[in-house]
């Protein structure tokens, strides 16, 4: 696994977006390194590192005990932010099936009035991935199981925990047993006692016999009041009901041959007869109110179109008279100009002959004698009144009369109902034959249907006694298998738990050498006492630890020195760290600790260049500075300096790493 870049935005310390490349340039330049004072945000870093990547089961070293997951994710959005929300990116890769994918984590969440909502968004090869969004906790679990993540991911400073007997004890017992997963054959062991006590604390209790046969009795009971209820209803459905049914078809018909539906009729077509006498009124009452006006026009509509044509004409006899002299004048003067132009002689006759012609032409008409003396205004309007109020009056009327002929044939056939609609006293008998009919129906079909509520009832409680009976049976037939179960079950349990006891050893026994082998080799190479320590032994039942010389004499905790124990405690890290298989990148949070020159020398020169593939060290201005630095350099790959700002509140990566930090 290599972590390639890690992107906070507004976390922690850290506002805004602060993007930290972390990809080793070439395989001997391992080491990232992340210098800055104490409370610049070292820790905070390598906290988003784990709750990217773990969530909710994250063991970050700012969560207090106890905290609230929420409570922790709101407390860790920077305090300047402006939508109250923060966010973790984190893309790294790693090979899976000899295939290598290239994941990007995104962890956000926002502070809402109530709630913090938390998102996650999984990336796999660039492409988003729902299933595996929504399936990230095991998944991530396979390429960094969280219960040894505390092998990779540590502070420094804890280590002094881990340096006392008690403490390295702890370390090593938590270690192994989550590394090869003795916890869960623990918990498998525990599990299975619990389930022991639980058969043997239950008791089956006898069934009485007569319990059963009371139960039967009711059964048989209630079958027979089934039976009886089944024949009342045929009973009362074939006998009775259906006879009322046809008594009931064969009234009806009668009562329709009598007219019965225009009696049930009677209001709507009574209202009918009303509503055609009114719209006929209505009717008549428009063409009286239009014979007042302009309608008796249509009846000479032959005359009026005479006496607009001889209007027309008689104003052409009028122009005639009033343009014969101007014309004979205009002749003239015209004739007079066309004789002074040359060659004209043959124009001049045409036009003198065309002027006699029209003269005499309008002489004739102005002698014609005139009928009627109507001025031009009387004239236009006989011409609108005929082109457009005379076709206006002819379509309202020829309306008229088809409504009135409509409403007639309406009246006609609503009095012809009404007449038909028999008298009270020739249909009262039959009506009351059919209301009680109609009634009896009604009661027989009520008192089928309370037979069947009755009976589906009855069904039901012999159902629930028959369940109950068939249950009383099985378990007095049960009750010594259970007590032979019980047996047999708690036998089976001891085995199994015995199985685990013994699976449990074998694994330690095969297991716990690995981590010796390797957790001395670590020590080994970290002591500047190259004789010290010829062996490590870890207890298998009690996971404590003996040391032992040259001479296999047992060196005690209290003849090493304070630096030697945290050098034991990285030793026992690493080698639990090897003996996982897991080639997994290594945290580490104030690696220096209180260690002494010498031993701050070895950590330089022998366990940060080789801790892992890919190294992150989270360092002081006290740390790893000067000579130390000069040593570590090769191994350097990227740096990084966390200063943080009084009057911002908040850190800033920037590219480097100085003595000065």
């Amino acid at each position: 696994m290599i972590l390639d870049r890690i992107t906070l935005h507004d976390f922690g310390v850290y506002a805004g977006v602060q993007e930290i490349d972390l990809t080793p340039p070439s395989p001997g330049k391992s080491i990232v390194l992340f210098g800055g004072l104490n409370g610049t945000g070292k820790t905070t870093l390598m906290d988003a590192l784990q709750l990217c990547l773990f969530g909710p089961a994250a063991k970050c070293a700012g969560r207090r005990n106890g905290d609230n997951y929420k409570d922790f994710l709101v407390r860790n959005i920077h305090k300047r932010s402006r939508w109250e929300q923060a966010s973790i990116e984190v893309i790294f890769r790693c090979v899976m099936d000899g295939i290598e994918t290239r994941y990007r984590v995104i962890r956000s969440w926002r502070k809402s009035d109530v709630n913090v909502k938390e998102k996650l968004e999984v990336i796999r090869n660039e492409q988003f991935d729902k299933a595996l969004t929504e399936n990230w906790a095991q998944h991530v679990n396979e390429i960094i199981p969280v219960n040894i993540a505390h092998l990779f991911f540590f502070d420094g400073e804890k280590i002094e925990i881990y340096a006392s007997p008690e403490g390295a004890q702890e370390l090593v017992a938590m270690g192994i047993q989550n590394l090869f997963g003795l916890d869960m054959v623990d918990r498998l062991q525990k599990d299975l006692r619990i389930i022991e006590r639980r058969k043997q604390s239950v008791t089956m209790p006898n069934i009485d016999q007569e319990v059963i046969r009371q139960k039967e009795k009711i059964l048989a009971s209630l079958n027979e009041q089934i039976d009886g209820m089944v024949k009342e209803k045929a009973f009362l459905q074939s006998r009775k009901l259906d006879v009322a049914k046809r008594d009931l078809d064969r009234v009806i018909e009668e009562y329709q041959a009598r007219g019965g539906e225009l009696r049930e009729r009677r209001e709507e077509i009574e209202s009918r007869v009303s509503k055609a006498e009114a719209n006929l009124h209505i009717c008549h009452m428009r063409m009286i109110e239009l014979a007042s006006g302009q309608l008796p026009f249509v009846l000479i509509n032959d005359l009026l179109s005479d006496i607009a044509k001889q209007a027309s004409k008689e104003k052409k006899i009028v122009n005639a008279r009033a343009m014969i002299k101007n014309l004979r004048q205009r002749d003239a003067e015209m004739i007079c100009l066309i004789q002074n132009l040359p060659n004209a002689a043959t124009v001049v006759e045409a036009l003198r002959e065309f002027c006699r012609v029209d003269i005499e032409k309008q002489e004739k008409l102005a002698k014609c004698k005139t009928l009627i003396d109507v001025g031009e205004n009387e004239i236009a309007h006989l011409d609108k009144f005929l082109q457009s109020e005379m076709p206006r009056l002819k379509k309202i009327v020829k309306d008229l009369l088809k409504e009135q002929c409509k409403l007639e044939n309406e009246m006609e056939t609503a009095l012809l109902e009404k007449a038909g609609i028999p008298s009270e006293e020739s249909v009262n008998e039959i009506v009351k034959r059919r209301d009680d009919l109609v009634a009896k129906i009604s009661q027989l079909e009520n008192a089928i249907l309370n037979i069947d509520n009755e009976t589906e009832r009855m069904r039901q409680e012999r159902k629930r006694l028959e369940s109950e009976i068939d249950t009383l049976w099985e378990k007095n037939a049960k009750i010594d298998l259970f007590h032979k179960d019980i047996v047999r079950f708690t036998r089976h349990s001891q085995l199994a738990r015995q199985t685990l006891t013994e699976f449990r050893s074998g694994i330690l026994r095969r297991q716990i050498s690995r981590v010796e082998n390797l957790a001395l080799e670590s020590f080994q190479s970290l002591l500047h006492k190259d004789r010290l320590v010829s062996e490590l032994n870890i207890g298998l039942e009690d996971f404590d630890i003996v040391l032992r010389d040259m001479e296999r004499a047992p060196i005690f905790p209290e003849q090493l020195s304070a630096g030697e124990r945290q050098l034991l405690a990285i030793s026992l890290l690493w080698g639990m760290a090897k003996a996982s298989g897991k080639s997994l990148p290594v945290a580490i949070d104030t690696p220096m600790g209180r260690l002494d020159s010498i031993h701050r020398e070895h950590l330089i020169d022998r366990y940060f260049p080789f801790a892992s593939h890919q190294t992150l060290l989270f360092t002081t201005d006290e740390e790893i500075s000067g000579d130390y630095l000069q040593r570590l350099s090769p191994w350097i790959g990227n740096s990084y300096r966390l200063d943080y700002n009084d009057s911002t509140g908040a850190t800033s990566v920037s590219k480097g790493f100085l003595e000065n930090v």
